[in-house]
């Protein structure tokens, strides 16, 4: 049995996506997205073990983390003992940085760790630089052994857009140039629709295609971009667009909320037509489906951790910034190691892959 007892908190497995979401969204730091209990659910389906650990105390919902089980990304495995390591990404989710329940979701993950034999245990907390007490969380976890990892494994830092005033306010707050571009796809008659048919679903992920192989990233396959699609968008808590010109579609964008946050998750642009503004105005109808679903903020996510022009995503960055907006910078990667030869090893790897990158 996995529950374990601390002197006020409980710790349980959660299986109930109801219970889970409602905690997530009754904090004054709102869970997200990537400790939802959909996304839980794509950990799965990608072939990770999840935990979902609940703190109870009295009877009520204290705190939730979502951990996934991952293989320790070493060039070579010890034969007869893959490497494990767990991962809680944007979370734990919690009331205050002091709280009992932090230590108990702490003392329950070491003991999920024994079982997985795992080499660490890793927190990227949704806790940015907007929040005033980042230096007593930060406190925090170093007082329960954790030790600060410069190198993030999601990025830290996203481009945030306040989606409170009225959609007249905020396309006037958009850079005169991006203004311009909706207009010009608008006259040359560009129009904006959701996907509804499975037809629609393989153009969006065409699209995809198209834009990873131009811009060398990774796209996972397409059965797993159904999944998302079965699991948020089924729901009513995400939208996938295409845009489209004289019958062709020529971008698309997936987009998915949580509570009062969307977050812009995929977006892909064909080859043909580079001239016409396409991005600008797709952007600009995903705030609106936002707002008209009561999301107070638009997550961009991804910009330099370092603003400066010569860092990789400066581009992006100049784009997303173009329709207003803010820079939130995410607390450092926590790490709690439990095999420091290992570990060593792996940072080590990780230093050097990331200096041949650059």
């Amino acid at each position: 049995m996995l529950d374990v007892l601390h002197p006020v908190t409980e710790i349980s497995i959660i299986t109930d996506s109801k219970q889970w979401t409602e905690f997530l969204l009754s904090q004054r730091h709102p869970g997200h997205l990537l400790q939802s209990y959909e996304w839980g659910e794509l950990n799965r389906y990608l072939g990770r073990p999840i935990y979902r650990l609940a703190a109870i105390e009295n009877g009520r919902m204290v705190g939730a983390m979502l951990l996934s089980v991952r293989p320790v990304p070493l060039p070579r495995q010890i034969p007869g003992l893959p490497l494990k390591w767990l991962y809680c990404l944007r979370g734990p989710t919690l009331e205050q940085p002091n709280a009992p329940a932090l230590t108990a979701l702490i003392e329950a993950a070491h003991g999920i760790a024994r079982q997985e034999h795992a080499v660490l245990l890793r927190l990227e907390p949704n806790i940015a630089d907007d929040d005033p007490d980042m230096d007593a969380w930060l406190a925090s976890y170093h007082a329960l052994g954790f030790k600060t990892n410069p190198y993030a494994m999601h990025p830290r830092r996203s481009w945030v857009l306040d989606l409170r005033p009225d959609l007249e306010q905020l396309f006037a707050n958009f850079r005169k140039a991006w203004r311009r571009n909706i207009r010009i796809a608008e006259r040359m008659g560009v129009t904006v629709r959701e996907a509804q048919s499975d037809a629609d679903f393989d153009l969006y992920y065409e699209l995809l295609k198209i834009t990873s192989e131009r811009d060398h990233f990774f796209l996972h396959r397409k059965e797993y971009h159904r999944e998302i699609v079965r699991q948020f968008v089924s729901q009513g808590n995400a939208a996938l667009f295409l845009a489209e010109h004289e019958g062709e579609a020529i971008a698309t964008k997936l987009v998915i909320r949580l509570g009062d946050w969307c977050w812009d998750m995929f977006a892909g642009t064909s080859n043909n037509k580079p001239d016409l503004p396409k991005a600008h105005i797709l952007q600009y109808h995903s705030f609106q489906w936002a707002k008209s679903h009561g999301c107070k903020y638009f997550d961009f996510r991804t910009i330099p951790e370092v603003l400066e022009p010569d860092e990789p995503m400066w581009g992006v960055y100049h784009y997303k910034k173009g329709f207003g907006g803010f820079s939130r910078l995410h607390m450092p990667t926590q790490d709690y190691i439990y095999r420091p030869l290992i570990y060593s090893a792996w940072h080590t790897f990780v230093k050097v892959r990331r200096a041949l990158s650059y």
